[in-house]
């Protein structure tokens, strides 16, 4: 009996624990199936997602998701986080609710590249604690973003010339990086100068010449990286080509004349410096394309021009200038040349007989010059040559409209024949 008596009580402590067991059992169970979403009011009505053609190409490349939810609460503020995940990168689609009694809400995530996107929606409350997620699947999806390129455009030909009008557009579209916050980096090499992300245009005309590889490229921080490359060559200009045309060579000092700079045909030296240079000098002459020489007095000028094109690459071009004294220029040389009178030259009337003296007198000349010692011939032998005309000792000679004889140095400088004297004289 006592060791029923002994039994009996252990018996009762064990109903007692087990029953003691199976009441904290229960409190974990309940804890373990507490939902943060209906305790705070809010009851998910409705759930749906559909798959969408945003750019019409045939092919899926978004997903949008609809929720509608109710709350017993007067008013609630939530946060809705749509969240997409591909090839390890995650990004982000979030909107706000503020409500009372029920709302609905869309969300559209738009794929950025093709393959597998997995989507979360999460909801949270207004002080980030998150109250429910939920898994909407994974889906087979194209971009329906544009994805990164870069393009660059070269308005002119591969090959010119220095001073050549040259653009380099640069087009360039991301839509990927910036919708979530991934802006990457462009970066451009193969230019003379430094470019800036914001130079959408480069002027290449300015470029000195040599052979040029332009190469951008851009990468996000989705990883989409795209680029693209130019080749250009720039050569030298070559010198400015041109003629000097002289009008009122040989003419009267004082009458129309101009000396005029003309381009070749298909360049223009509008802008490039122009620098005259005349002996003898007249003065301050103007980077001009034309000169007036109406009113430069008599004599040989020795003109000059030299064009300087952009490049700094130059030219030089000469020509000579004659300007006769007029009938009012008086010379200081009894024996210098001057202009026949025309009609108004004086004359006089010496009949017959005055021929009949002018031919003893060429006559005595001619016989002097035939009796004329060797000693003579030595001391005319270097003016006259073979044919007994006047030796220009090889310089290039010139006779005008009035019959006089010039010649003219290397230096530009000339000589006019006195036959009074048989000498060469410097004008």
């Amino acid at each position: 009996m006592r060791k029923r008596r002994g039994v009996i009580p252990m018996r009762e402590w064990l109903l007692v624990a087990l029953m003691v067991s199976l009441c904290f059992t229960g409190q974990v169970v309940a804890e373990e199936e507490s939902d943060p979403f209906s305790d705070a009011g809010l009851d998910l009505v409705a759930l749906r997602n559909d798959s969408l053609d945003s750019n019409q190409d045939g092919m899926m490349d978004a997903i949008r998701v609809v929720v509608v939810i109710n709350s017993t609460n007067q008013w609630v503020d939530l946060t809705l986080t749509l969240i997409g995940e591909h090839s390890g990168i995650t990004v982000y689609e979030e909107i706000f609710m503020a409500f009372e009694d029920q709302e609905n809400a869309s969300l559209t995530y738009d794929s950025w590249a093709a393959g597998e996107h997995n989507l979360n929606l999460e909801i949270s409350d207004a002080d980030g604690r998150l109250l429910k997620s939920i898994d909407i699947g994974t889906f087979d999806l194209s971009p329906a973003l544009a994805t990164p390129s870069v393009d660059l455009l070269l308005s002119g030909s591969e090959i010119m010339q220095t001073g050549d009008d040259c653009q380099i557009t640069r087009g360039f579209v991301d839509e990927t990086g910036p919708r979530w916050n991934f802006e990457g980096t462009r970066s451009i090499t193969g230019t003379p100068f430094k470019v800036l992300d914001t130079d959408q245009v480069l002027d290449c005309s300015n470029w000195p010449a040599g052979t040029y590889v332009v190469s951008e490229t851009y990468q996000n921080g989705l990883g989409q990286t795209t680029s693209d490359t130019l080749e250009l060559v720039i050569v030298n200009k070559p010198p400015p080509i041109f003629t000097i045309e002289v009008n009122g060579n040989d003419a009267l000092a004082g009458t129309p004349c101009t000396i005029t700079h003309v381009a070749a045909t298909g360049e223009d030296h509008t802008e490039y410096v122009k620098d005259w240079r005349i002996t003898p000098s007249i003065g301050m002459v103007a980077n001009s394309s034309s000169l007036d020489c109406s009113s430069w007095e008599s004599g040989v000028y020795k003109i000059l021009l030299t064009v300087t094109n952009d490049e700094e690459i130059t030219t030089t071009g000469g020509t000579m200038l004659i300007r006769m004294p007029s009938q009012q220029m008086v010379s200081e040389d009894a024996d210098a040349p001057a202009l026949s009178k025309g009609q108004d030259t004086e004359t006089s009337n010496v009949g017959i007989w005055g021929i009949v003296v002018l031919s003893l007198v060429l006559g005595i000349v001619v016989f002097v010059l035939m009796m004329k010692s060797p000693e003579d011939d030595e001391l005319f032998g270097g003016l006259l040559n073979d044919m007994g005309e006047p030796d220009a000792e090889g310089l290039p000679t010139h006779i005008d409209d009035n019959g006089m004889l010039w010649r003219k140095h290397d230096d530009g400088e000339v000589d006019w024949w006195d036959r009074s004297s048989m000498m060469w004289k410097r004008w």
